[in-house]
């Protein structure tokens, strides 16, 4: 069922992509409006400045205060878009009143000389003939512009990729590589566990991370099975990291090597005295490799065959003629009329049926 919210913007031309995003145009801006919490959306304008801004972020807060919307704001400035929040509650839930809001912000770009995003968000080419949906660039966020064919080239070369994965992908490679990258990550720790007696949970997500790039690297089948492999080899990379920690500690403390310290803790892992004094050290290693899993699921989840054919076909979906895109001048001489080979003048292509003549059927 489509959200209220996005079905009331829809007479203002805006389009539910998901149930979550919404997109549309607003004086040649492009608005991204995505779900946050509750009531409370994400609201994305694309533009295309040198520099962030303070004094235009500050211009921008004023303005939105100004409007008397309550919880609204418009506080992220890049080079890329401006980002605020928007709540959809009862006394702003009239779409006239956030237009009146998002107006307000738009005057304040124009009178600052911040204009409509006008290269192609992925190419950096002039004159991007469609509008889509970015969402995993967190730099060039949201609807912006594009050249479709560049768009539609990259997103089919990823669907290929993905239907190649499942279709010859191998989870003994794969795990091969994990397993190899958990030895990378497995390193990093001991490193700072031991010289700096520290323990990082950035390096902990660095475990399942570097696991899931060794795993891709070798080719493995990236479905749900593989981020179930990577987190049981992070999860045993927590008593190795002990193991060989006590086995460092061991070579330093008895004067012996390095291996016969390994030896020496393997021997004595499981002995109620040892246990008892890594009993805390092993609890806290384990929440933190929890944590780090966390840190790093987004990463992971990106990473599975039916994320990235999803991901590719709502760019697709969300394609839409840009309507700040000028025809090139080459069409014709005069711009208006060209001739078939009858030598009958023919009507030239408009941007907007150029974009459905070739965009339907090459899905």
């Amino acid at each position: 069922m489509e959200n209220t919210v996005f079905s009331s913007l829809r007479q203002y031309g805006f389009d539910a992509v998901t149930k979550d995003l919404c997109v549309g145009t607003r004086r040649n801006y492009a608005v991204t409006i995505q779900r946050f919490g509750g009531q409370t959306f994400n609201i994305y304008l694309a533009i295309r400045i040198p520099a962030t801004s303070k004094e235009l972020r500050t211009a921008l807060k004023d303005a939105s205060k100004a409007t008397g919307v309550k919880g609204a704001s418009m506080n992220r400035v890049t080079p890329n878009f401006v980002a605020g929040l928007y709540p959809f509650s009862k006394e702003n839930a009239d779409p006239a009143v956030f237009l009146r809001w998002l107006d307000a912000m738009i005057d304040v770009l124009a009178q600052n000389g911040v204009g409509p995003a006008n290269t192609c968000a992925v190419t950096g080419a002039p004159n991007p003939d469609s509008l889509c949906c970015l969402l995993g660039d967190p730099k060039c966020f949201g609807y912006q512009p594009v050249c479709a064919a560049e768009v539609r080239k990259n997103d089919y070369e990823m669907q290929s990729e993905a239907e190649h994965n499942e279709l010859n992908g191998s989870y003994l490679t794969g795990l091969l590589g994990a397993v190899l990258g958990t030895v990378v990550g497995i390193a990093a720790n001991l490193l700072t566990i031991v010289f700096l007696e520290r323990i990082l949970v950035v390096l902990f997500a660095l475990v399942p991370v570097a696991a899931m790039y060794g795993y891709k690297l070798f080719k493995g089948k990236t479905d749900k099975v593989s981020i179930g492999i990577i987190i049981v080899l992070s999860l045993i990379a927590v008593p190795v990291m002990e193991l060989l920690s006590l086995g460092i500690e061991a070579s330093r403390e008895l004067g012996i090597s390095f291996e016969e310290g390994v030896s020496w803790a393997f021997r004595n892992f499981t002995h109620p005295t040892v246990m008892d004094a890594i009993k805390g050290d092993l609890i806290k290693m384990v929440l933190f490799m929890g944590l780090g899993v966390g840190v790093a699921w987004g990463f992971m989840s990106k990473q599975l065959n039916s994320t990235q054919v999803k991901s590719a076909q709502l760019r697709l979906d969300s394609m839409r003629p840009n309507p700040n895109y000028q025809a090139p001048s080459n069409l014709s001489r005069n711009n208006k009329k060209r001739r078939g080979r009858t030598g009958t003048p023919v009507e030239a292509p408009s941007a907007r049926k150029y974009y459905r003549s070739n965009s339907k059927g090459d899905i």
